[in-house]
């Protein structure tokens, strides 16, 4: 099977999805040569036993359906339509992946942009464009998808909103008396939702690191909320984390500031948090700006554990790892594996004049250490200033945005390349979330795209 024009990748029997460029008004041509044996079908078209040609009319996000029916089997693949503005991509395949669906949002900053789905050959199956872009795109348990808004370096985001597979907004999702910043969302097993925000407290005296007496900064508190939007718990950074630990990263933004109030004046983000984990009785949380992970405890609101940042009485000692001396740079999306046993995340390397990695800790909470049990790299995103999550799969691969590169892959424990997925020019996700098999269909895909796609249509239309 070709197309003109051509579609990508090319075709081979075990992919089921192509997309192909294309401009409404100018038909799609599709060439078939069916085996032998096999009928094949061009969406309501007659079937055909020989070669054959079949123009397509196809717009942004439709499909056409081309059924093959053969002595032992059938199968139904599918030509999709690009949009002119979808980002560009190369993919390189040298394994099979564990991860069936790989979940980003390809973003350039400012106006609109893309959620992605693609499947584990790299073909985009599923998206949807929106403005402002798509960020953080995630699956929930009941097979809907949720994001928010990317809003750049401003603190405060749009809330998360739940959608449907044709992109219809079932709810939306929280804090409550503030604005929900855009970093994450996580759930409790009794369905509450995890959300963030960076309240800011005025009057703080930051003279001792070379700022005003009076400054603006941004704490970070991290929420419960129920179903019904309700606020079930809190905890703030400014109540058990000195500013002392928030220093290094404190003293860039003093020479440089990166956030501004409406009158011009600088805002100072302390803390940054950037992901939240629930943990039975704790709360596991990544704080960019303190280069550390914590664990917090919900009833006392103390500090458990941490790993990295400033040394204090409830750091681990960190082993193996021929970094420890520095800690970590910047890291992101701190996730628990083994029961909590062991911890992985995204450790950008920003401000330590070394390359992003993936981490996993094994976490001996009774001695209080923590021993690196690997870090892998990826030689062709050599850094990364932002940005970026780790997420190592029950097979032992691991799935990696590598920050503000365009880079995202899925490699092996040994750290070779299985998938890559590579945007062209400045895209880059803020994290690739991987949806193991069983979790999505490859139907229900297809079903809500054409869905999505007519909706579009109509809206067009009425407008």
């Amino acid at each position: 099977m070709t197309s003109d024009p051509g579609m990508k990748p090319a075709f081979r029997p075990a992919f089921l999805d192509y997309t192909v460029p294309c401009d409404p008004g100018t038909p799609v041509r599709l060439t078939v040569h069916p085996p032998p044996g096999t009928t094949v079908a061009v969406d309501d078209g007659p079937a055909h036993r020989h070669p054959f040609t079949r123009s397509v009319d196809l717009a942004p996000g439709r499909a056409a359906e081309l059924r093959f029916v053969g002595p032992r089997r059938s199968r139904t693949y599918r030509v999709r339509c690009l949009p002119g503005d979808f980002p560009r991509w190369r993919v390189r395949r040298n394994g099979t992946p564990q991860a069936d669906w790989y979940l980003v949002t390809p973003n350039i900053g400012g106006g609109g942009g893309y959620g992605i789905v693609f499947d584990s050959h790299g073909v985009p199956v599923w998206w949807i464009r929106t403005s402002p872009a798509p960020f953080g795109m995630d699956l929930l348990r009941n097979g809907h998808f949720v994001w928010t808004n990317y809003v750049a370096l401003s603190p405060n985001a749009d809330r998360f909103g739940e959608r449907t597979l044709d992109g219809r907004l079932v709810r939306t999702y929280g804090v409550v008396g503030g604005s929900t910043n855009q970093h994450d969302l996580e759930f409790l097993p009794n369905g509450h939702a995890l959300v963030i925000a960076y309240p800011h407290r005025d009057g703080v005296d930051l003279s001792a690191y070379g700022g005003p007496e009076d400054a603006t900064v941004l704490d970070g508190e991290i929420q419960e909320v129920d179903q019904q939007g309700r606020l079930v718990w809190s905890w703030k950074t400014k109540d058990h984390i000195p500013l002392a630990a928030s220093e290094r990263w404190l003293r860039r933004q003093i020479a440089k500031p990166t956030i501004r109030q409406y009158d011009g004046r600088p805002v100072y983000d302390l803390v940054h948090v950037n992901s939240v984990e629930p943990d039975g009785r704790r709360i596991v949380f990544s704080a960019r700006y303190l280069e550390a992970v914590y664990a917090i405890d919900r009833g006392t609101g103390r500090v458990a554990w941490k790993l990295g940042g400033t040394h204090t009485a409830r750091s681990l000692k960190i082993e193996d790892d021929p970094h420890a001396a520095e800690d970590f740079g910047g890291q992101h999306d701190a996730r628990l594996t083994g029961g909590g046993r062991r911890l992985t995340f995204f450790d950008n390397g920003t401000l330590r004049d070394r390359p992003p990695r993936a981490v996993e800790f094994a976490l001996d909470l009774k001695h209080r250490r923590a021993r690196l049990l690997q870090a892998v790299a990826f030689p062709p995103a050599f850094t990364s200033h932002c940005c970026g999550g780790a997420r190592l799969l029950p097979g032992g691969d691991w799935v990696v945005s590598w920050g503000d590169t365009p880079w995202i892959t899925e490699l092996s424990p040994a750290g070779r390349r299985v998938l890559s997925i590579r945007f062209v020019g400045r895209y880059a996700s803020y994290r690739a979330i991987p949806v193991l098999p069983g979790r999505l269909s490859r139907a229900a895909l297809s079903r809500g795209m054409d869905a999505l796609t007519r909706r579009a249509a109509n809206s067009r239309t009425q407008r």
